[in-house]
């Protein structure tokens, strides 16, 4: 026991840094570099706050590092509905958010803080008007 105790610890002493430490966050000023686009999109929306970018899509550090590469990052086009719910239920926590966890639907079904036609709900196109219109 005390053996297999010793060997833990050792292994554990020799992992990189790397994969103790969790990514970091680098801020939405750093993010607006290159996605000028989603910046023009997102300001004077909800997600504009502190969280922004990475309140979505997670810490940044990796992104950056890898010089863009999409895999480094959550990506709600390549997310399935459960991913995408869970991610956007870390913030919106509600009655309404319940509801619209029914059946193999995603909120990027309708909404979307880049995409949208209607800046009220972020909601994507006419079409979607399933909610109220007001």
């Amino acid at each position: 026991m005390r053996r297999s105790s010793v060997l833990l610890i050792l292994t554990l002493a020799l992992l990189p840094l790397s994969a103790v430490v969790p990514p970091r966050n680098v801020g939405k000023t750093t993010c607006f570099k290159c996605h000028t686009y989603e910046q023009r999109t997102v300001q004077g929306t909800p997600h504009d706050d502190e969280k922004s970018c990475e309140g979505c899509h997670g810490p940044g550090e990796q992104h950056l590092k890898s010089g863009g590469s999409s895999g480094s990052i959550f990506s709600f086009l390549k997310a399935n509905p459960d991913e995408i719910r869970a991610r956007c239920g870390e913030c919106h926590r509600d009655a309404i958010m319940a509801r619209h966890a029914e059946g193999d639907v995603s909120c990027t079904s309708c909404h979307s803080s880049h995409h949208y036609v209607r800046k009220k709900y972020l909601l994507k196109a006419d079409d979607n008007l399933l909610h109220n219109p007001a």
